[in-house]
């Protein structure tokens, strides 16, 4: 018979058994994300070296290359949530099955608008802006790392997998690895004077190195339980169509979101361009107090789908749970940092003292309502985990529409509010998407709770 006793030890198993669990697949992932802000810091660095206009041409690239990666991206969370079901269910073969038929999706996905990418560089680079000198170099940077974008998809599929066998510290190494590679190649290559094709050819050979790198991880490690080698080499369409019948939704979510920034932007800018300005530094500060968001976010997906694979439905809102609250204080504790070093931070980017005030209210009003971002976040990756990719959709463009654009406009331009009132609608819009998401898991994982 279990005696009060026992009582205090709770809060030290659910640490042990679920927020320790998390973080051990979450942390990898932050710094893998903390290396890709890096790399493109010292690819800003060199471009810098050739002049303003290859800054600008890298940058107008990349507006292409974004899309790319919210599609393999979403693709990748597709396949590390399956394998993971199926690996929670410890069929090892079904799961190398899907392995094997997730890289063929990979390889043709990549293929595809690799070849989308050869024929259509200045009508999308155009669109985009570019012309005159940018359009030159940007002619020159696209097509050597958009087309060969077969290797970033193989790579997010590799590292999705590899997520999914909760090894997410070997993806970290490679992805490590290619960007130490990629910094060396771009001080190699603008030394040898191949100006901006050196910085895409130095981009596309890291990518090739950090996907050998996943292979032989994946290959090698007695750890991983998947494999390159045996059948189920031939195209399987049922299990290509669920991969792509589960990422679609997410992609869609994922470039939703995309969009009702763009809108969101605009509704800024009509402010006047100093809160533009205000709002783009205060967004790009509190991006590194979202970081641990990210980690979380794939650690949730994969061990939702490991628990309902392993028919442990009573882990589900656990490890969502705890999930939120590991978020919650780390995005909490950066973003007081940020508050506190709020001027000085934002004098690295302008000397225009107004914009400081406008950058510390947000900043500050962030500190007490980032958990509002991390309920959204991580019940987003909690219900997709639970092999529901299109209710996030639907919240997010209902909490977008509605509390972002709809709410954010009444209190910014109706009641005065201004900057202000464009981030209490961002706060509104995670809450309800958080009250909608949360309302469904409760209401389908409840009853696993209380058996």
């Amino acid at each position: 018979m279990k005696t009060d006793s026992m009582k205090p030890f709770k809060t030290n198993t659910f640490f042990t058994d679920y927020i320790k669990p998390l973080s051990l697949i979450a942390f990898p992932v932050m710094l893998e994300n903390l290396g890709q802000i890096f790399l493109g810091t010292v690819d800003t660095f060199f471009a810098g070296k050739l002049g303003d206009n290859a800054i600008a041409a890298i940058s107008v690239t990349n507006l292409f290359i974004n899309l790319l990666l919210t599609v393999f991206t979403a693709l990748g969370i597709g396949i590390m949530v399956k394998i993971g079901r199926s690996l929670g269910e410890d069929n090892t073969g079904l799961a190398n099955i899907q392995f094997r038929q997730a890289v063929l999706t990979a390889l043709g996905c990549g293929a595809a608008f690799g070849l989308i990418s050869l024929f259509s560089g200045r009508l999308v680079l155009t669109a985009a802006g570019a012309k005159d000198e940018i359009l030159e170099l940007a002619l020159i940077y696209f097509p050597v790392v958009a087309v060969p974008c077969v290797f970033l998809c193989v790579i997010h599929v590799l590292a999705s997998s590899l997520k999914a066998c909760k090894n997410s510290s070997a993806s970290m190494k490679a992805a490590l690895s290619a960007n130490v590679m990629n910094a060396v190649l771009d001080a190699l290559f603008v030394h040898m004077g191949l100006g901006v094709f050196g910085l895409a050819l130095a981009t596309t050979l890291s990518r090739l190195f950090n996907v050998i790198l996943l292979a032989v991880i994946i290959q090698k490690n007695e750890n991983v339980p998947l494999t390159f080698t045996g059948g189920s080499w031939k195209p399987q369409k049922q299990i290509m169509t669920e991969f792509l019948a589960y990422s679609i939704p997410v992609m869609l979510t994922r470039l939703s979101a995309r969009l009702c920034i763009l809108a969101h932007g605009s509704l800024v800018l009509r402010l006047g361009s100093i809160y533009y300005v205000a709002n783009s530094i205060t967004t790009q500060l509190d991006e590194y107090a979202c970081i641990p968001s990210e980690g979380y976010e794939a650690a949730t997906a994969t061990m939702v789908s490991r628990s309902l694979g392993s028919k442990n439905d009573n882990d589900v809102l656990k490890f969502t749970k705890a999930g939120f609250l590991a978020t919650s204080v780390c995005m909490t504790a950066l973003g007081l940092i940020l508050a506190v070093f709020s001027v000085p931070l934002t004098s690295l980017f302008t000397k225009t003292t107004e914009i400081y005030g406008m950058a510390r209210q947000i900043l500050t009003l962030m500190v007490f309502f980032n958990w509002t971002s991390s309920l959204s976040h991580i019940l987003t990756s909690a219900v997709q985990g639970a092999g529901n990719s299109r209710l996030p959709l639907y919240a997010t463009l209902i909490g977008n529409i509605v509390m972002r654009l709809g709410v954010g406009y009444l209190l910014a331009y109706t009641l005065g509010w201004k900057l202000l009132g464009i981030w209490i609608g961002i706060i509104l819009d995670f809450l309800l998407r958080g009250i909608i998401l949360g309302s469904y898991l409760i209401k389908r994982f409840a009853k696993a709770k209380t058996e």
